[in-house]
């Protein structure tokens, strides 16, 4: 679910206990904010509060958030409505005096006259497989919808290409099979909405997968264009977006994709570990076997884009799935 509208209502409707009736509306882009939020409480008084819409914000994303609101004196009129909020950013935003409410039924909003505090709520997925999707059917996934011949290949082989068990490779089909998303006949395995399944993915990768790989922060001066890269590593978020859609996106963040030992590839790039930096070492989460093709990489790349719930990356995101995946999806 990447539609503003949609998240910020199921934010609300969540919400177990309501100060009042809210009414949100959204902001053209080219404002500093998503939108605004007007509460109306039964003592009659009134409070607008300028509100980010986010799916799931990062650490990195709440820090700037931070600095924004403070950077227009709305520490207090500041509200983020996202779909869910970990536990740990849920403490981050609450030490540092940063409004919230999330999918989950969570909350925290600190304003003259006001107080409220919900924590504790789980998040559902609200989606038909909600609560469905393990790591390694996603490692699963990954590998049958890059290559339309893989869902034929023996378990062994798959296996292999996921980089996961020949156990989970049975249990993924079985998966698969239970939702009636693919089936076996004389002529092979085959998928019935593959569609369904690549939106699938695209939804769960930053849920399920991307929090779950190893990851670290670098900075530099390194310019990426004169960055090499080892076999088997590969571009991820805005460079490779920048790469799929001709040159479209101009990249300020760099992410290599590598099964590499960190601290090699950071001294063979000339950089050092900063979180703060803009250059992001990723754990590959495929197998030995993999290659990453073109659909793979298109795959990997619109996820990772549609994660980061910047603008301009989504709009790439778009681009790149026209021109490679054709993900068709009212909300994509």
């Amino acid at each position: 679910m990447s539609n503003e509208i949609e998240i910020v209502e199921t934010a609300l409707t969540q919400l177990p206990a309501a100060p009042g009736r809210f009414q949100y509306t959204p902001l053209p882009v080219q404002n500093t904010f998503d939108g605004t939020l007007l509460l109306s409480m039964s003592d009659g008084r009134e409070m607008s509060f300028c509100t980010e819409v986010k799916t799931q914000p990062r650490s990195e994303w709440l820090e700037k958030w931070r600095e924004r609101v403070d950077s227009v004196g709305a520490r207090h009129a500041g509200l983020l409505i996202c779909l869910y909020l970990s536990p740990a950013h849920q403490q981050y935003c609450i030490d540092n005096a940063l409004n919230f409410i999330d999918g989950a039924g969570n909350a925290f909003i600190s304003a003259p006259g006001l107080y409220v505090h919900v924590s504790g709520k789980k998040s559902e997925r609200r989606t038909e497989h909600s609560g469905s999707l393990s790591i390694g059917i996603m490692k699963l996934l990954f590998v049958l919808l890059s290559d339309e011949k893989a869902i034929n290949y023996t378990y062994r082989e798959i296996a292999g290409l996921a980089g996961i068990s020949l156990g989970m490779v049975s249990k993924g089909f079985d998966y698969l099979a239970s939702k009636k998303l693919y089936r076996e006949s004389n002529d092979g395995r085959r998928f019935t909405r593959i569609n369904e399944l690549c939106w699938l993915w695209v939804q769960e990768y930053p849920i399920v997968l991307r929090p779950k790989l190893k990851t670290l922060r670098l900075t530099g001066e390194l310019p990426w264009q004169n960055a090499s890269l080892l076999e088997g590593e590969c571009w991820a978020g805005e460079v490779a977006g920048h790469k799929l859609s001709g040159g479209y996106l101009y990249p300020e963040k760099f992410e290599i994709f590598t099964s590499h030992p960190f601290t090699e590839r950071w001294k063979a790039l000339g950089l050092r570990p900063s979180p703060t930096g803009n250059w992001l070492l990723i754990q590959r989460f495929w197998g030995e076997t993999f290659t990453i093709d073109e659909r793979a990489w298109a795959l990997l790349t619109v996820a990772e884009l549609l994660a980061s719930n910047d603008d301009r990356n989504i709009e790439t995101a778009r681009r790149i799935n026209e021109q490679y995946l054709h993900i068709a999806k009212p909300s994509f």
